[in-house]
């Protein structure tokens, strides 16, 4: 039989080893906020306000991609979020996560072909109005300093929703920057622009091939007062920003191989990329 001293180290151990298997706080979830969306939808957000603040704060809007905000649990955030969310506060912004797939009960759409998506660029480009919407009712929002963020399946609804070709579209943000976007569709349906645009690609990139984007970004550049900045990384494939090596992920069907594609991090391209993010953040906030 155990003594009780020993039941107490076994108990000690036991949650020494739970505590090392739990996702920190950072990297959990918190109860999202409900805020009015389009076509009625209650739209999940997660606001992360800075600590301590005084005043309004500055804001990053953030979209995620086609996988979602979370991993396969459901409940934790890929790294991509907590990342992102400490190096923006670190910088002194507060930031809002949307989240366009639980909101609708749906979770990753990456592996489904893009013609059978029932979630599109056009379903969530409209959840960048709201969120923006929501964000300047509140009174610790600096209403004049809001930037939109994207990544892949969110930098293209980011694009479409500041597209001034169309109507409604994205108003009252001071810039935006999108990682690694798709630009075929924005090219087909002619695009405009009236705020400032940061634009980083992979050179390597079989999932959205840069030279769509390319094309769009000379096409802005030559526009009257347009502010472009377009930054291609060399050996760089999609997800170049993140922290897990780059891989071939079989079974998506989007990329220019039908098979799969290639996604992951590239450690050079990665701070470049971050350091590049910072000035444009700062530029267009000062």
């Amino acid at each position: 039989m155990l003594s009780f001293r020993s039941v107490l180290r076994l108990a000690a151990s036991a949650l020494l080893l739970a505590a090392a298997v739990l996702p920190t706080r950072a990297e959990t979830a918190a109860n999202p906020l409900s805020i009015a969306g389009p076509q009625g939808i209650a739209l999940q957000v997660h606001w992360h306000p800075l600590k301590d603040a005084r005043g309004p704060q500055p804001v990053v809007i953030a979209f995620h991609g086609c996988a979602g905000l979370y991993r396969s649990d459901g409940v934790t955030f890929d790294e991509r979020y907590p990342d992102y969310i400490k190096f923006l506060h670190e910088r002194g912004y507060a930031v809002l996560l949307p989240d366009s797939f639980t909101s609708r009960g749906s979770g990753s759409i990456c592996e489904i072909a893009a013609r059978d998506r029932t979630i599109n660029v056009e379903t969530r480009r409209e959840d960048v109005i709201s969120a923006i919407a929501w964000l300047k009712s509140r009174s610790n929002v600096d209403s004049k300093r809001i930037a939109l963020l994207g990544w892949s399946h969110g930098a293209m609804t980011v694009l479409s929703a500041l597209n001034t070709q169309r109507d409604p579209h994205a108003r009252g943000v001071a810039g935006a920057a999108v990682f690694y976007p798709g630009c075929g569709e924005l090219l087909r349906r002619g695009y405009g622009l009236q705020v400032p645009l940061l634009m980083q690609l992979g050179a390597l990139d079989d999932w959205t091939a840069p030279e769509p984007c390319e094309k769009l970004a000379a096409q802005l550049t030559a526009q009257p007062g347009s502010d472009v900045t377009l930054r291609i990384y060399p050996d760089s494939y999609h997800g170049f920003d993140s922290r897990t090596p780059a891989r071939f992920r079989m079974g998506v069907p989007n990329g220019t191989n039908p098979n799969g594609v290639h996604v992951g991090g590239n450690r050079k391209a990665r701070a470049e990329s971050l350091e590049e993010l910072d000035r444009f953040l700062k530029r267009i906030f000062q």
